[in-house]
């Protein structure tokens, strides 16, 4: 995953040099429209920050996890170099917990998984266009809602959250549509773990719950915009 994000942070540098050699601009009158439409797949790296209150049992992802994302665009130009996006997206998310028992050293695992459905805004400030590419970087929020509803688990999470991103990508001028990849970064605010458990049947798995003061959701994404 390193070399893969190395590797696309390298492209979007070299692409704009690459473009300063005059070439044929492929749909040159595209930036001048008002309203821009799309759709968005990409792949999600998936991760937890956990922060303890020091009983029994640790919890950690160990690894990013990979899930998948598709949705649709919308963008609206505010001047010749912001605009405005919506992209409302739906994530597979897939994220493997691990509790090791500070005590006596025992472990365990729960795989959460959650198919979400987020709504992010987003500011886009690009450069000047370079032949058939124009580089830019985004910043934004976003909201997002759980669709899962599982309950007899070590830990459960709430279904809203709320967080913040910031990226980078490159719009690269196709014969007949733009295709953007993008490479964002995801920082959720909210404590996710859902602390009250009112519907809990099986009692024992309150330990866990009560072992961590806050989780929040962290995620690096590889979004593909075809507009």
């Amino acid at each position: 995953m390193k070399r893969l994000l190395l590797t696309i942070l390298v492209l979007l540098t070299v692409l704009p040099a690459m473009a300063q050699k005059n070439v044929l601009k492929n749909i040159p009158y595209i930036d001048q429209r008002r309203f821009h439409y799309g759709f968005v797949m990409g792949i999600d790296m998936n991760n937890v920050i956990f922060e303890h209150t020091g009983k029994d049992w640790y919890a950690e992802c160990p690894d990013l996890n990979p899930g998948f994302c598709v949705g649709l665009l919308g963008d609206m130009a505010l001047t010749e170099n912001l605009n405005l996006r919506v992209t409302p997206t739906l994530h597979f998310v897939s994220r493997k917990v691990a509790f090791v028992n500070t005590n006596i050293g025992s472990k365990t695992e729960q795989d959460l998984k959650s198919c979400n459905i987020e709504i992010p805004v987003s500011l886009k400030v690009a450069t000047k266009r370079l032949n058939n590419y124009r580089p830019y970087v985004i910043a934004g929020a976003s909201i997002l809602y759980d669709l899962s509803k599982d309950k007899e688990t070590p830990i459960v999470f709430k279904p809203f959250d709320y967080s913040i991103h910031i990226g980078l990508g490159c719009d690269t001028y196709l014969p007949f549509f733009k295709f953007c990849p993008e490479l964002r970064f995801n920082l959720g605010l909210a404590d996710m773990i859902d602390h009250r458990r009112k519907n809990l049947k099986d009692e024992t798995l309150m330990q866990y719950t009560d072992a961590i003061a806050k989780a929040r959701n962290k995620s690096i994404s590889l979004i593909l915009y075809f507009e």
